[in-house]
């Protein structure tokens, strides 16, 4: 009788989850868009004054618990955008008109964006995973709207997003996205793309790939030996999510493409994939209810959608690579304002006290920042014409399903993704503009002899600027930001290699200590007495909680599977009310982000 009970009880869990056909594009949009805006507002709220703790409690109250509770029906959806939207625009519109109040918040260096490695990118990384953890709890329980559950076989739910924003946002950090071109030689272009020779790539790819198969057999042992509920229709009846990761994984390290042919190879594998499921049959058999008895048949799902994860990892790659060549001339506008000349006469005495007028920073914050403005309006065209495309092959090619992956669906999660980023981008240009005006005020007190005050930037409330003055590119160019081949600015000393992680890397310790020096305010590592150093590395400015969670994605998401199994086995979620289950759900996500920051604060790491 306990058997027969508990067999219906995992029936009636996996009908609570089956058969859905998601909402529309438009509310997934305006949810992705809360989610940005919520950080952008979080990062303005937080000072640099307010001990760690606060800031954090401030991430959690601004960024998670909202999501939290639109995703579980406690808040409404538009009234909650209005407000993020209002706030958000009037911080963007008071960073454009007084730069130099900026110092008071964490500021994005301008190496950050000419790195390969960009703080708006880590932030929404971690964020998407963050909430993607929150709704695989979350969707067990009946307070969670089923419109937001994934789509059976054509449709968009929520969570849709978060099954292949995980994989393309993996392209965005790829290693290939942050080479140069293949073409160019010595003394000129682009530092030639050289990949590894193919037996070691492929012993790369294998050893990723079995440890996520590994991960995936484990996850079928236990969930068959405690009768856990699975949805067949989702990846099949033994696939999961891992063994796509690790098809991803494996072809991502073996086949090797040079950066300038990540765009064309994503379209190409794009549009063989949707060639193969209108014209060869593939589409028609894996979303078919009947399923024969061999293996094939058995995990349709899984194997048929592979092909299409792997383009939407190429698209992010792609992605990364246009987002760091295209913001290299708008960098280096900022890095060669003009220069005070030693000689010169002393420009007129600093205003006093609180003069943040607009073009009273550093030269004017509005015209350092109109490049990256420009670089920002490009990335919502080009997010504009993806959505265009979407439109297009939802009505000549096929709706979106996630289930087999199809053109409509990786465009879509392109699309959505980029347009996820956008506000993080904005902030973040802003922001680097503020930095750069402000650096660019304290250079010219300098040279002149007269103190940096706070209308420049300095002043006595310890405003960290984050650059070192008069830097070899020019006006306001970090000491440790130099010119790579092909003219992109890079982390590293002068003529080593900085245009790979590693160097860049080397290049984040030696220039946060010449920061310190210049500002005195950074705090050393491990002694940060609860605060944390003000200028951090690039890439790793904005929330803590979304960036210790971008830094060990793999641990966190097994830890929010392995919590999400012991939560369920444990209870009827479906007998809970709702403002428990919100309350579990939040004491789950709380764990999953304290986790994160425990992760991080030991500096360890674990990825494939």
């Amino acid at each position: 009788m306990e058997l027969v009970q508990q067999r219906s009880h995992t029936a009636a869990k996996e009908a609570f989850v089956a058969g859905l056909s998601g909402t529309s594009k438009l509310e997934i949009c305006l949810m992705v868009a809360v989610l940005s805006l919520s950080i952008v507002v979080c990062e303005h709220v937080k000072s640099k004054q307010h001990p760690r703790p606060l800031g954090l409690a401030l991430e959690l109250l601004l960024i998670i618990y909202p999501q939290l509770l639109i995703c579980m029906g406690a808040m409404p959806l538009w009234p909650t955008l209005l407000a993020f939207a209002l706030a958000a625009s009037a911080c963007f519109l008071w960073d454009a008109a007084h730069p130099s109040c900026a110092r008071r918040h964490e500021l994005p260096a301008v190496e950050d964006l000419a790195g390969p490695r960009k703080s708006f990118v880590g932030i929404f990384r971690g964020a998407l995973m963050a909430s993607t953890c929150l709704c695989i709890l979350a969707v067990d329980f009946r307070a969670f709207p089923r419109r937001y559950a994934k789509a059976e076989a054509y449709g968009t739910g929520y969570m849709d997003v978060g099954v292949g924003g995980v994989v393309l946002t993996a392209g965005l950090v790829s290693p290939v996205s942050r080479w140069g071109t293949s073409r160019g030689g010595a003394g000129g272009g682009a530092r030639r793309w050289r990949p590894p020779p193919f037996w070691r790539r492929l012993l790369s790819g294998l050893r990723g790939a079995a440890a996520c198969w590994a991960l995936g057999l484990a996850r079928l042992v236990t969930t068959r030996a405690v009768n856990y509920q699975e949805h067949v229709g989702e990846y099949g009846v033994h696939w999961n999510f891992f063994d796509t990761v690790a098809v991803v994984a494996l072809l991502s390290q073996a086949v090797a493409l040079p950066p300038e042919l990540l765009g064309p190879a994503a379209v190409a594998v794009t549009a063989a994939h949707q060639a193969a499921l209108t014209l060869g049959g593939l589409g028609s058999w894996v979303m078919s209810p009947h399923r024969g008895s061999d293996l094939l048949s058995l995990n349709k799902e899984g194997l048929v959608s592979c092909l299409g994860f792997w383009a939407l990892y190429l698209w992010g790659a792609a992605l990364a690579h246009a987002l760091h060549t295209s913001v290299q001339p708008a960098v280096r506008h900022l890095v060669r304002r003009p220069r005070p000349q030693t000689g010169a006469p002393p420009p007129p005495a600093a205003p006093a006290a609180d003069d943040t007028g607009p073009g009273r920073a550093g030269g004017g914050g509005a015209a350092a920042g109109a490049p990256l403005i420009r670089w920002w309006v490009q990335l919502a065209t080009l997010d504009g014409f993806l959505w265009v495309v979407v439109a297009v092959l939802e009505s000549r090619v096929e709706r979106i399903s996630r289930r087999s992956c199809n053109a409509a669906y990786i465009v879509w999660i392109v699309a959505q993704c980029l347009g996820g980023m956008l506000p993080l981008a904005l902030w973040q240009a802003l922001a680097t503009a503020a930095a750069a005006a402000a650096a660019g005020g304290a250079a010219s007190a300098a040279a002149s002899g007269t103190p940096h005050n706070a209308a420049s930037g300095g002043g006595g409330d310890g405003c960290a600027d984050g650059h070192v003055a008069g830097g070899r590119e020019g006006h306001g160019a970090p000491a440790a930001l130099r010119r790579g081949d092909g003219g992109d600015l890079q982390w590293g000393a002068s003529g080593g290699g900085g245009d790979c992680p590693e160097s860049a890397s080397r290049g984040v310790g030696a220039a946060s200590q010449r920061l310190g020096k210049l500002t005195g305010d950074v705090t050393a590592a491990g002694g940060d007495s609860g605060r944390g150093p003000l200028v951090r590395g690039p890439g790793n400015a904005g929330p803590r909680v979304l960036q210790a969670i971008n830094a060990n994605q793999l641990p966190i998401f097994l830890a929010a599977n392995l919590l999400t199994g012991a939560i369920n086995l444990s209870m009827d979620t479906l007998q809970v009310a709702d403002w428990p289950a919100r309350a579990l759900v939040g004491a789950y996500i709380t764990c999953i982000c304290g986790l994160a920051l425990f992760l991080d604060a030991r500096g360890w790491r674990l990825k494939l």
